[in-house]
Parts: structure tokens; sequence; C-alpha cells
């Protein structure tokens, strides 16, 4: 064989090989959604692709019998306990710390359906033999797994498929903003408050689920974790301020910028295809004679069209057939009532490749992070619908960048709908900076997955990242951001003002009576030379 064939053939098994660098990775991301798991299954597969072994708890698995090194423990189960009812329906109704009461009993009710997985029991067991050299894991509403670095000695990396829920950011000492735009933990819906008012509410909320967080939520965790695995483990909130950084999917130009810690590593758009599928040829078809344009109306995987209630679909449906372009409308059921003749309802959408459409007009959605990135890559402008979760923030920032206009799902009515529609589909200025935040959003220093990647070996390199601890984790709650300097400064400033109070009341009283005496003396005077 020639030599330059031999030098060839060593490298690409070199290549294939890693090396031999290849480190043991456990991710558990147990959350019953496919929008959570496309982010955390683009960063498995490629690690698994630099020659790591990794082993995946996950409801959504890829099934990929050619995978080596690959093992995926299914948690498809759990979608069929997921029976949330309709998160329209309590929009604006509750706030967020009782909408993660909600979630309280199922995210306990998981966590123990997990464990007790007989393919995951042998893998926790005491004496399994089982070792990983790093464990990957969903922060969301599952703290119970935190118990894993302890189980395995190993460092945690967690990875967020949206922004960090002010409980996460506090375990680990990111500055806690209750008002500030990035907060999806706010309430909801604006209700045009009077503005000292709202950010007291924002405060008070904040720090009420943070209580209730560490109070409530952890202790149960705690307690499901210990039963499982048998052995003492420290309290989660510590382990969960030591774990060595945390993969947040945003993206700068699409998020509102916050200050946040050197271990918050911001990926995103991963699951957005390089190569899209082709259309079916009768859609192709239909979309290629849309010569006018035509509009998209899906409200995700979470939220469905079906959810809405009678009154508000028919204001869909009414300002839909006032509307010179097609209309594709993700409609879950099997019969779309009184639809117009240029609506067509389609249980299941290639999303990515009818925002690829030239033709394409507006895209009506729900404000969901995965579907913005995807409107985005593809210069699509937005019309957003926000029902719960960091809906409102996605779509508020869309807003804000002129790419956008957002509606109030629970009170949309037909002019309000068909003006929005009119007004992005006539005013080319959304187009051209939605093309603009593009260019922005694939302007980047390194490519996000190769960030991710990066950073995931230098923790499993450095068995952690504890040069990337925050002190301000260790801190308790009255000494972040000097809040007891500014109650301490306050209550001097109340004591002080009290005081000079008090002074100036006794000061005024008496010589109010020296007043007196003295005019009560002259009138004697008065009357004895009388």
């Amino acid at each position: 064989m020639p030599l330059h064939l031999i030098v060839l053939v060593l490298t690409l098994i070199a290549s294939d090989l890693h090396c031999g660098n290849g480190a043991r990775i456990l991710g558990v991301f147990p959350m019953p959604s496919i929008s959570h798991q496309v982010i955390f299954r683009k960063l498995t597969l490629e690690l698994n692709k630099r020659g790591h072994e990794l082993v995946v708890l996950t409801p959504d698995p890829v099934n990929d019998t050619t995978l080596k090194n690959y093992k995926e423990i299914d948690l498809h189960f759990l979608y069929d306990s997921l029976d949330l009812g309709s998160h329209i329906d309590i929009r604006g109704k509750i706030d967020f710390v009782d909408i993660f009461k909600y979630y309280e009993a199922l995210s306990c009710f998981h966590t123990n359906e997990v464990f007790n997985h007989p393919e995951f029991r042998k893998l926790y067991a005491p004496n399994s033999g089982e070792n990983f050299d790093l464990i990957l894991l969903e922060t969301f509403v599952y703290p119970a797994f935190l118990s894993l670095a302890e189980r395995f000695k190993a460092p945690i990396i967690g990875i967020a498929s949206a922004g960090l829920q002010m409980s996460v950011q506090y375990d680990i000492g990111n500055p806690i903003l209750p008002s500030h735009p990035s907060n999806w933990n706010k309430d909801m819906r604006d209700f045009g408050a009077w503005v000292p008012w709202e950010r007291l509410d924002n405060f008070i909320k904040a720090w009420r689920h943070i209580y209730y967080y560490r109070t409530e939520f952890l202790p149960k965790h705690q307690a499901i974790a210990e039963k499982h695995m048998g052995i003492e483990i420290p309290h989660l909130g510590d382990i969960h301020k030591n774990i060595s950084l945390i993969f947040v999917n945003q993206q700068g130009p699409i998020s509102f910028a916050r200050p946040n810690l050197p271990n918050i590593i911001e990926i995103g758009g991963f699951h957005v295809s390089e190569s899209i599928k082709p259309l079916s040829m009768d859609l192709q078809k239909i979309l290629d004679n849309a010569t006018q344009g035509f509009i998209y109306m899906s409200l995700g995987s979470n939220v469905k069209s079906n959810m809405l209630k009678e009154e508000t679909r028919n204001e869909f449906i009414a300002a839909f057939s006032e509307l010179p372009y097609k209309v594709i409308w993700k409609f879950e059921d099997e019969v779309l009532p009184k639809k117009p003749d240029n609506v067509i309802a389609m249980k299941w959408v290639p999303q990515q490749a009818i925002l690829a459409h030239p033709n394409l007009k507006v895209f009506i959605y729900q404000g969901g992070l995965q579907s913005t990135e995807e409107a985005v890559s593809h210069a699509v402008p937005l019309i957003g619908l926000p029902v719960f979760g960091d809906q409102d923030m996605n779509v508020d920032k869309m807003v804000s960048l002129g790419v956008a206009k957002k509606l109030e799902i629970t009170a949309v009515k037909r002019d309000d709908l068909l003006e929005a529609i009119r007004t992005i589909a006539l005013d080319k200025g959304y187009k051209q900076r939605m093309l603009t935040l593009r260019s922005l959003l694939n302007e980047k220093l390194r490519d996000s997955l190769e960030n991710a990647i990066w950073w995931t070996e230098h923790v499993i390199r450095h068995r952690g990242a504890p040069h990337l601890h925050s002190s301000t984790s260790d801190e308790p709650w009255y000494q972040r951001q000097d809040m007891d300097i500014v109650a301490f400064i306050s209550a001097i400033f109340v004591i002080t003002l009290i005081s000079s109070l008090v002074i100036l009341y006794k000061s005024l009283i008496y010589c109010l009576n020296a007043l007196t005496r003295n005019f009560t003396r002259s009138v004697g005077k008065d009357k004895k030379g009388n």
C-alpha cells in the first residue's frame, strides 16, 4: 500500500477514536416535551461523534441502532401522565408561584417513576460498578437528580431549554432581577399597573417563589432522592450551587441583555436544520401558486389550536376569511368547523420547510423559543400570541426589535388580528428588520454547538469548574445585592426622619407654649395698667 494511503487511513482511524480521550457521560432529561428534547439531543449526539460514551435518559429517544456507545433509557411513558389541561384557560388567572405549585405533584410523580425505572435502578445501585466522568442534567423541575453528583462523584453541567427560572438563578448566585424584561417568571400579562407597584409586586412574587422552592419543593425532592439512593445526600441546594456551569438556550440578539455569571454559557439554534426536507408535492404546488403570499399559524406542540374556545376560534376564522392570502393552519382535530376556502387545516406541519418558503408573509405563533429561532433563521415576521412560560418574554423581545406584533390570546378580536396581519404583510420594514436580525444572529465568534462541546470537555478535563463558582451563591439571601445594607440605610433614614419630626414637633409645642405664656403676661399687664 502506498505511504500516503497508509497515512490517510491512520489519520481517519485516529479522528474516529479521538485519541482515546472519550469520557463517559450520563444525560438526564426527563421533561416530556419535544421542544425541550431537541436541544439536548443535538448536544449529546455531537458529543458521541467526538468519541464520548453516553447513557441518556429521555422521553424522546432517537432509536438509532447505528450509534455506537450511545445507550438510551426510554422515558416515553412520562407523556401518559402529562395531562395539564389547557394552558390558555389558566393564563392570567394564577401567578408563577402558583403555576410552579401546579407542577409540583407531577414533578414528584415523574421523579419517582424515573428512579423506579428498572434500567436506571441498575445504573445508580450502590453495587452497580457504574462510573461517569460527567452528568448532563436538565435544570427545570427535577432537582432530585442533582443527587447523582454525590452517587457518582462526578461534576454536573446543567442545561436549560429556555431562560433560567428564579430558583435556579438564586442557587448558583446569579443576580435576582424581579422586574427585568429577561425575567419570564413575572406575571404573564401586563395589566397596566402603576410601575412602582408593579415592581413591588414582582419583587414579592420572585422571593415568594424562591422561598417556596427552597423550603417546600427542594425538601420533597431531597426525600425522594434519599429514599431511592439509600445514601445520605448533601442539601440539593448546595449541590446545585456547586455545579460546574449551565448551558442556557438563549442567544444575545434575540434575548434581553442582563448580567450573568461566567458559568452561564449561552447556546442556541441547535435544532434549526441546515438541510430542510422538501414539502409534499401537493403542498409545494399550493404555496408556489400563492403569488400574493400566504400566512402560517401554529401554536406549537404544548399549546394547540384545538384548545382555543369556540368564540376565540371563530374570531380567527372570521379574520382569515377576509384575507386575500392562503392560510396554513396547524389544527389538531380532524375537522375545523366553519373553515373558509382560503384556509388549509393540517394536523401536522413541516414547520421549517413552511418557514423557508419565499411566499410566506407572516408567522402567527405562541412565542415558543424554538419557533422564534426558526422564524429568525428564515427571516419571517411574527405575530405573537403568548400563553405561558417564557413566551411573553420572547414575543416582547421580538416586538422591541420591530419584527413582530403582540396580541392577547384570551381576548383576540378579528379587527385587531386583521390589522396586525395587514400591517406586517404590507410594510416591508418588518421583513427588512428581520433580515438584519438574522444577519446579526448568524455573526458569531464561534459556532454555538462547538462552544458547548469545548466547555463540556473543559469540565471533563478539569473534573469540574470551581474557578467559575460565584461566592455570591454562598452568601445568605439578605447579603445578596447588598439588601442588608439597603435595609440598614433605610432604617437609619427612617429613624432619623422620625427623630427629626419628633424634635420638630416638640420644638413647635415649646414655641407655641412660650408664645402663649408671653401673650398671657402681656394681656395681664395691660389689664393692671388700665
